[in-house]
């Protein structure tokens, strides 16, 4: 059963804090700190609070890790119990500006069946602390490969969503490995570059000195709709994240045809019909011609926020498509 849809910064959230590091770096000039920060104590302190009240929708973790890396410390929630079956652990990576408290609607399922960790990037808003500037792709994969190794699992299912899915595969490109299955939920930057009306839309409500009926005006047209709930434990932190965190990411690579035909684990490639992001048909072309043992799906009725829009229907697949695949 489809559950209601969720309000509008909820579903445009990755859109805005993916496109704000796409095209607002020169915005972030006048900081020249090269770590992501936050612009002002009483910033700091808003976001710190939304990011509580949106953490409280998720399951308890059965434990709260901050995993050291080279490039910093990696803020981990392990989702697991007594009772949870040994099967291989699966990883979550999260949409921009958006953390582990984006899962919320799909937790509860997804650690029916083996333990799960929801990671907050380094370089993003959330509670990982980057020390160590990230230059490219291969930082990208190297801070992820080191907080994976902090867990203790050779393998891991990888799951990625919007920018995580990029991250995901930048990483399985790397450390191929390390990862027993991909599955990448409209992932930006993998088989599809940005449209772009998506630049257009984004740069006035990306902007942090502008009124917020700019911004909900901007927003509005991302989403196509009116509403603007900023009652919304995940709006408010979303809105938070993005008016008051300084990212400092480098722009992502589009992963080429070619890394995608050396990728030779199970991949699970979803993407929403309705996706303002990208071409998703032609995403779903690229990744049936390109990668050898792939699963590539187009939703209709679906929009770039899909793991918030069916996670009942995502649910079940992604735990089928692991289950499947698991390591004897």
């Amino acid at each position: 059963m489809r559950r209601a849809a969720p309000s509008f910064l909820v579903r445009s959230g990755c859109v805005l804090g993916l496109v704000a590091v796409v095209v607002l770096g020169w915005v972030a000039l006048h900081d020249r700190s090269p770590l992501g920060n936050f612009r002002s104590s009483e910033g700091r302190r808003a976001y710190e609070a939304s990011y509580a009240a949106a953490l409280q929708r998720l399951p308890p973790p059965s434990r709260t890790l901050d995993v050291a890396t080279g490039f910093g410390t990696v803020r981990v929630y392990e989702f697991a119990s007594t009772r949870t079956p040994p099967a291989t652990p699966a990883v979550l990576l999260p949409g921009r500006s958006s953390g582990a408290p984006m899962w919320a609607s799909n937790l509860a399922d997804l650690v029916t069946t083996r333990t799960v960790y929801a990671i907050d990037p380094l370089g993003d808003a959330g509670m990982s602390v980057q020390t160590r500037r990230i230059e490219d792709g291969a930082d990208q994969a190297e801070w992820l490969d080191q907080a994976i190794a902090g867990l203790g699992s050779p393998e891991v299912h990888l799951v990625g969503h919007s920018f995580g899915g990029w991250l995901a595969a930048n990483y399985a490109v790397r450390r191929p490995e390390r990862v027993s299955t991909l599955t990448l939920v409209e992932p930006v930057f993998v088989f599809q570059g940005l449209r772009w009306q998506v630049y257009a839309w984004s740069l006035p409500a990306s902007l942090p000195f502008l009124p917020n009926r700019w911004r909900d005006r901007m927003l509005s047209e991302i989403g196509g709709t009116e509403e603007v709930d900023r009652d919304d434990p995940l709006t408010r932190m979303i809105s938070d994240a993005t008016q008051h965190f300084s990212a400092k990411l480098p722009l992502p690579e589009r992963i080429t045809d070619e890394q995608l035909r050396g990728l030779r684990m199970p991949v699970y490639a979803v993407l929403g019909a309705r996706s303002s992001m990208h071409d998703a048909a032609a995403a779903v072309a690229v990744a049936r011609a390109c990668v050898k043992d792939v699963r590539a799906e187009l939703w209709p009725g679906a929009s770039h926020s899909l793991p918030m829009e069916f996670p009942e229907r995502l649910d079940r697949e992604v735990l089928d498509f692991m289950a499947a695949h698991d390591p004897p």
